[in-house]
């Protein structure tokens, strides 16, 4: 299994979950979890956090183990059995 933990309007939108657990497959990536996540959990269209391009919107953050993405391979760093990613969309400010 695979923890997503959840941070933003995504807790929000999933009726204040922490967390879910994803199963894991052979060969997952960061990117393969995020669609599985998305289509499971029915996130609406403008919370997405990958695009139509396959890349992640800007302001998404995503750590895996505590590791930013976006030092890694993006989307399509390697996932294992047992790993966290956390997963913060993207938001406003100022």
């Amino acid at each position: 299994m695979v923890l997503v933990q959840l941070y933003g309007t995504l807790r929000l939108m999933l009726a204040g979950k922490a967390s879910v657990e994803l199963p894991w497959c052979e060969g997952d990536t960061v990117g393969s979890l995020l669609e599985r996540f998305q289509a499971g959990e029915r996130i609406p269209v403008t919370h997405k956090l990958i695009d139509g391009s396959k890349a992640l919107h800007t302001g998404t953050i995503i750590l895996l183990n505590r590791r930013n993405v976006l030092h890694l391979q993006k989307l399509d760093t390697p996932v294992n059995d047992g790993d966290v990613l956390a997963l913060f969309p993207p938001g406003a400010g100022g």
